[in-house]
């Protein structure tokens, strides 16, 4: 895998590890700020040689919830870590998530969340969207492997 589809493979290791924590995630800021703190924890003992290639992105997270509201929020990644979050996210990031949160239920809930989230990837339940050709180039090549996608998974939370 190249440098820098490990900062794409970043993204979704950390949308997938923010849906994964079963009882800190709500769709509300406090819920996102609260999976922030965790991830960065955690990032800060990752290897050097992938916390240096994780980049920086401006994220915007979409969610409609079941009820039919949509939660916005924005991610500023600065070197790997999640540097502040914003309510209802950015004018102009470099990566839209978008989801539902039927499509969070399904991974929070599943006993395999990366087959999970790579299936409902797949589907078009959970989409990336890149905001430049070669951005989206290297969203499709990070999420088409459930392996590299298992390997990002197990540095940070195995």
């Amino acid at each position: 895998m190249s440098f820098k589809g490990l900062s794409i493979l970043s993204i979704a290791i950390l949308f997938a590890f923010l849906i994964s924590v079963t009882d800190a995630f709500t769709l509300d800021m406090a819920g996102i700020e609260k999976s922030a703190a965790i991830y960065n924890s955690k990032i800060e003992s990752a290897p050097y040689i992938l916390t240096s290639m994780l980049g920086s992105e401006k994220i915007n997270l979409i969610v409609t919830r079941d009820n039919g509201t949509v939660f916005r929020a924005g991610m500023d990644i600065v070197s790997a870590k999640i540097k502040r979050v914003v309510d209802g996210g950015f004018d102009d990031p470099s990566i839209l998530i978008t989801t539902t949160e039927s499509a969070i239920d399904d991974v929070v809930l599943s006993k395999d969340k990366i087959s999970e989230f790579k299936k409902l990837t797949d589907d078009g339940r959970i989409k990336f969207e890149a905001k430049s050709w070669l951005a989206g180039a290297k969203i499709k090549a990070a999420l088409s492997s459930t392996s590299v996608l298992q390997f990002g998974y197990n540095l940070f939370f195995s």
